[in-house]
């Protein structure tokens, strides 16, 4: 059976940690906002959901290709990780979200080491499982809105043996005309909010101090 880290190490899922396994999280609800989409519906031929279904197709591809390329160096193949996550993933709005209420109350000095942490924690977590993968594939299905510039994509990971494993992607068109992934549902489990859950305990054991959480992350950086 294809495990979900395979899918963590695809790229798709940015937002669970090491620690935290989303099959621990298979009744949390998948009904949320991640900020606020604040973009109008933009001038052109190619609907909303094309394009979604589109941007998952190619980001697909490119995950895969990262995975595929065994020749180069591990150092490289991380600098494609980051890439991808930096032109595919709105980083800034996932973090804030698996931070939830605590980004208010952070400081800024907390606030930038938080975002610096938590991207290097999922390359550094995830690049480990580069080798992980054994040949499945991505394919996507359909598109339906969820906002004036956002859609929820349909897709399933397909193994060479095996059931097929249903990830659906929130993606938001921005202003400037480009996708980005905000979120990831995997079986029916949100990322983000699997993420959220496991920082918000991480604070809560810490006595609601986000410096706990800095100190957790440190580490994974």
């Amino acid at each position: 059976m294809l495990s979900h880290k395979f899918i963590l190490s695809l790229g798709t899922i940015v937002t669970l940690s090491a620690s935290t396994s989303a099959l621990a999280f298979q009744n949390v609800p998948v009904s949320h906002s991640i900020g606020t989409s604040m973009d109008i519906i933009y001038v052109g031929s190619e609907t909303l959901e094309d394009g979604a279904i589109n941007f998952v197709s190619k980001l697909a591809k490119k995950g895969i290709g990262i995975l595929e390329n065994e020749d180069v160096q591990k150092e490289q193949r991380e600098k494609d990780f980051r890439k991808l996550l930096h032109n595919n993933f709105d980083m800034k709005t996932i973090a804030r979200f698996s931070l939830g209420r605590y980004w208010k109350v952070s400081s800024k000095t907390e606030k930038k080491e938080y975002l610096n942490l938590f991207e290097n924690m999922i390359i550094n977590v995830y690049s480990k499982r580069f080798s992980e993968y054994n040949g499945q594939t991505v394919k996507v299905s359909t598109a339906r809105l969820t906002g004036k510039a956002d859609a929820l994509v349909s897709s399933s990971i397909v193994p060479e043996s095996g059931p097929r494993i249903h990830v659906d992607w929130r993606i938001r068109k921005k202003k400037n005309g480009q996708f980005k992934v905000i979120d990831i549902i995997v079986e029916g489990v949100s990322m983000s909010l699997t993420q959220r859950s496991d920082f918000a305990s991480v604070i809560q054991r810490g006595g609601g101090k986000v410096e706990v959480l800095l100190a957790h992350l440190r580490p994974k950086s």
